[in-house]
């Protein structure tokens, strides 16, 4: 009965290993010659079973390994410990190698002593091990090299938020170390400038209470360095089994600010510049056009009445010198007309009369020159421009007509004058093929002109595709630009 349960039992046990997939193999401890190995170390080995019974574990133990190998043994052979455990690696038959993890046993309740080895192929985990640390080595260098501190907010269940990880890179950014913010994170917010942290407290607070918790940006004051640095801080946010974490970076953007403001500056100085270039391109227009009604209209007067004299006093029996004096009396008529009209273009004497009868005029002209018909409403009542106002009001409107001359191929304009509550706005609208693609900038430099004259008097200029076909421009002006001071 006890033999047959024996037997019973050995057979469970050969079962087991043979469908084990840890590696067990028996050798004798005397000459360490392998007497039994499973399907498992056989695979793992790369051998025949067969094959494995003629070799003992140093056949496939690196030299640096055996030592320790040895050592094992002694200990279990003396019987200093019963079983032990060791990290070794195996080479296979074709001379690579695997990392095991093995427990040894000595037994000595055979015929023969014998050691028990149950081993583990652990080159998944290894290769996990390396993967992760890899990586962590990877994301710190990562981290050390992005231009601003990285940080970590956790916030546990029912807890308030803990700063859970600084980078180094807070030395740098804000002059303190990150064990010294880690241990005390509210250092951060004694560097925000005071005019900064209304809006720092307002976003905290739409973030319900999270520190740091948003995408803001702000200035501090590095009292390391005497200086004003500007910072943005990005974060994102994700949910683990704990709570919440907030991933975030904390960047320096004092340059690309200071690009800015200089860019700002910049611009405010180019339009400056264009203003100014425009005032006095107008002065000299206007003086121009004066020169030419007062000094060449007085000049061809002058002739006129003097041709009109000789004319009367021509000999009735000269023909000849009659005529050549009427053809100069006719030269001098059309000298009339080509100065009334350059002097109209230079600065035309409807806006001595206000804005909307000088618009009125210019598109009285433009029909009059291109064949299509207008349409034209505005207030009846006066709109007291400032003389800068008005004149650029005015050319911005003739260039819109000119480009509707020589682009949209319209056939009706139509353009509407509107005194708003807090500024004046100028509507033109075509009805042509609309606007179209162009090259470099997107812009002429006609609009380009009208959009720069437009901010000058802090108005705002669009071109856009009209409801139905055609472009619409809109000239928009605030009312603080339309009133002239009394002081001036």
């Amino acid at each position: 009965m006890a033999s047959s349960r024996a037997a019973d039992e050995g057979t469970l046990l050969k079962a087991i290993l043979q469908e084990s997939a840890t590696e067990v193999m028996v050798f004798d401890a005397d000459t360490l010659r392998i007497v039994q190995a499973n399907p498992a170390a056989a695979k793992n080995l790369h051998y025949q079973p067969r094959a494995l019974q003629k070799l003992t574990p140093l056949d496939f133990l690196p030299p640096e390994d055996r030592q320790a190998f040895h050592t094992l043994l002694t200990l279990l052979r003396h019987g200093k410990k019963r079983r032990t455990a060791l990290s070794v690696h195996c080479r296979r038959r074709d001379g690579t190698l695997y990392p095991v993890e093995v427990r040894m046993l000595y037994s000595a309740d055979h015929e023969k002593p014998v050691f028990i080895w149950i081993a583990n192929d652990v080159s998944q985990r290894e290769a996990t091990r390396q993967a992760l640390a890899h990586s962590v080595s990877d994301m710190h260098a990562i981290v050390a090299h992005i231009p601003g501190m990285a940080f970590q907010i956790q916030r546990r269940h029912d807890a308030p938020p803990t700063l859970r990880y600084v980078s180094e890179q807070s030395a740098q950014l804000l002059g303190i170390k990150a064990s010294a913010l880690h241990g005390k994170p509210e250092r951060f917010y004694k560097l925000i400038l005071e005019e900064d942290r209304p809006d720092y407290l307002a976003q905290l607070a739409q973030a319900d209470g999270g520190h740091m918790t948003f995408n803001w940006e702000g200035r501090l004051w590095m009292k390391a360095w005497k200086d004003v640095k500007w910072v943005a801080i990005r974060v994102s946010q994700r949910k683990d089994e704990d709570g919440t974490i907030w991933d975030g970076i904390m960047l320096n953007m004092t340059h690309s600010k200071q690009a800015e403001a200089e860019l700002l500056r910049s611009r405010a100085q180019l339009s400056a510049l264009a203003a100014h270039v425009e005032a006095v391109k107008e002065q000299e227009r206007l003086h121009l056009a004066r020169e030419v009604h007062d000094d060449l209209g007085g000049n061809l007067t002058t002739i006129k009445i003097g041709l009109s004299w000789l004319m009367r006093h021509l000999p009735s029996d000269q023909p000849l010198l009659i005529q050549r004096t009427a053809y100069l009396d006719n030269v001098v008529d059309q000298t009339f007309e080509a100065a009334h009209r350059i002097a109209s273009n230079l600065r035309p004497a409807a806006l001595d009369f206000g804005i909307v009868p000088a618009i009125a005029w210019q598109l009285q002209r433009f029909t009059r020159n291109t064949d299509i018909p207008h349409e034209f409403s505005a207030p009846e009542d006066a709109i007291p421009l400032g003389p800068d106002a008005e004149i650029a009001a005015f050319r911005i409107v003739q260039e819109a007509l000119t480009n509707v001359a020589k682009h949209a191929r319209a056939t009706r304009v139509k353009l509407r004058l509107v005194r708003e509550p807090d500024s004046l706005r100028i509507t033109l609208t075509d009805n042509g093929r609309g606007l179209q693609p162009a090259s470099g900038n997107g812009h002429g430099f006609g609009i380009l002109g009208m959009i720069e004259r437009a901010a000058t008097l802090g108005g705002e200029l669009t071109v856009q595709p009209a409801k139905r076909q055609g472009t619409q421009v809109s000239l928009r002006i605030p009312l603080a630009a339309l009133v002239p001071d009394p002081a001036e």
